[in-house]
């Protein structure tokens, strides 16, 4: 599976303190096998949000990626706290 990352990802995780991007990127590359197994993903978190294909998994107790998922790909879409990501979405 092809991982692409989105304008506002990339300024998201550049936004992010230090110490928070390992585990961003922990969870990035846990992503594609989680997808491929259900049971794989409860640490995760990973569920839909939206109808057109935006998903969402949590990194730790308060930080969230958003993404899109497309045959093959799986687009970075937001990466931030519970607040930010119902914001985005409300702009759906």
């Amino acid at each position: 599976m092809r991982i692409a990352l989105g304008e506002a990802f990339q300024r998201d995780v550049t936004g992010l303190r230090e110490d928070l991007r390992p585990a961003v990127f922990e969870a990035i590359l846990a992503l594609p096998e989680a997808l491929g197994a259900p049971h794989r993903h409860a640490g995760l978190g990973v569920r839909k949000l939206h109808s057109s294909g935006i998903w969402e998994a949590r990194v730790g107790l308060g930080l969230r990626i958003v993404f899109a998922l497309e045959p093959g790909t799986l687009t970075l879409v937001r990466v931030g706290r519970h607040d930010e990501v119902k914001r985005f979405l409300r702009q759906l």
